[in-house]
Formats: structure tokens, sequence, C-alpha cells
């Protein structure tokens, strides 16, 4: 004995399967009160049909006949900045500064070419003042913190970058004498 639900599935597949259109339709286009061009595959009122043109195709030419391919890709560029790390403060350490400021240095090689700069990133935001042989992010928040130094060139395009650092930062109490435990 057929199921009803079956049966209600074979009408529904029969009849949408005749209702589907051909994957070229028409296009029409209409102008409305404001001037507003649409475009729509429905034709109503004013819509005239839009003709449209054949699709520009291009044969793939086949590497049979054995006839070497030349590459017209570039040749990759080796970089400008071999290296580029920090140095300190180390990957998971702790900067206690009542301010919250975090003195970032560097190794770069070779040296920064003139031109070029450098750029500290503070949990992906671009920040830093040059300070001390290094980059200084200052009044940085307490807590956990990702740090990256960025090469640039004069259009502002990263050429080196160096591998992100988390740092915790620990902004004591100004008042706080040294040597005397903090209650938290």
């Amino acid at each position: 004995m057929p199921r009803p639900y079956g049966i209600a599935l074979l009408v529904l597949m029969v009849t949408t399967s005749t209702a589907v259109k051909p994957a070229q339709a028409d296009i029409y286009k209409t102008v409305d009160k404001d001037g507003k061009v649409v475009f729509s595959d429905q034709p109503g009122g004013n819509a005239e049909p839009v003709r449209i043109g054949p699709t520009n195709s291009m044969q793939t030419p086949s590497s049979a006949g054995g006839s070497a391919q030349t590459s017209t890709a570039p040749a990759e560029v080796a970089p400008v900045y071999q290296s580029l790390d920090i140095t300190s403060p180390e990957n998971g350490g702790t900067v206690t500064n009542p301010g919250g400021n975090v003195l970032v240095h560097f190794a770069l090689s070779p040296p920064l070419r003139e031109g070029d700069s450098t750029r500290l990133l503070v949990d992906g935001t671009p920040g830093g003042i040059p300070a001390e042989g290094g980059l200084l992010a200052p009044g940085t928040d307490r807590g956990d913190h990702i740090i990256e130094v960025q090469v640039l060139d004069a259009a502002g395009t990263v050429l080196r970058a160096s591998s992100p650092v988390r740092v915790t930062v620990f902004r004591t109490p100004a008042r706080q004498k040294p040597g005397r435990p903090i209650n938290h």
C-alpha cells in the first residue's frame, strides 16, 4: 500500500521539474519613476528586452605534440630582509611597569635600508614610537597581548614581519615601594 507522503513527494517532484526555466532566461530592463534602472527576469509595464551577446570563451592550448611551454610567471624575488626577530620581551614573558610602557627590542638582518621603516603592532593594532634602540608601546593595558614588529617600505607595503610574541603586562601602582608585595 503506497504511503500518502510518498505520493505527495512524487507529485511535487514532477510538477517542479516541468516548471524549471532554461539557464538562458530572458532579461528585461525598466526605468522606475525616480529614474532608477531595474533589471529583472519578469516582463511587465514598460520593460524592454535586453540583448545579451555570446559569452567569450577560449580553448585551452594542449601540451600534446611535445612542445615545451615557457612559464610567464615572474621569477620570485629574494626578500630584502632575511630575518626579523623580537629579542625582548621574550615570548610568554611578563612586563612590569606602572605606566604600562612596553619596550620592544628586535634584531633585523640586514640593517634597515634608507626609506624603509619599522612598525609595532600590539594585538594587531599599529602603534609604538622609536625609543632606546627599539619601539615603545606606551600605556599598554594590563593583561595578555600579542606583539609583532613589521618592516615597511616607503609605500607602506610590509616587507618582513616578526613572529608574534605573547607578553603579559603587569602594571604596578606608582606609589608602591620596591620589594613590597601587592595585595590582589
